[in-house]
C-alpha cells in the first residue's frame, strides 16, 4: 500500500487506528528501542582525519528528465 496524498479517508483513519492500537511496537528514536545495539543503529563515514573533505560541482539534468523528477516528486 502505498501512502500518499491519493490514499482514502477510509484508508487514512485504518492506518491511524493501527498504530495506535500497536503504538508499543514502534519507535521513534533510537532511545525508544530498548536492548539495541548502538553500532547498528548510527551511521558513520569512514573519513581520514587529516584530510579535507571536497565539495563536487553541481551536476545539471537534461530538462526533459528534471520535468520528470519534478512531476514524481509531486506525486508523493
Amino acid at each position: 500500500m502505498k501512502i500518499g496524498v491519493q490514499i482514502t479517508t477510509n484508508e487514512r483513519d485504518g492506518i491511524i487506528s493501527l498504530l495506535r492500537e500497536f503504538s508499543d511496537v514502534f519507535a521513534y528514536t533510537c532511545v525508544d528501542m530498548l536492548g539495541l545495539d548502538a553500532s547498528i543503529v548510527v551511521h558513520m563515514l569512514p573519513l581520514i582525519g587529516e584530510c579535507k573533505p571536497v565539495q563536487q560541482k553541481l551536476r545539471r539534468m537534461r530538462l526533459d528528465i528534471l520535468i520528470k523528477v519534478k512531476e514524481e516528486v509531486r506525486k508523493q
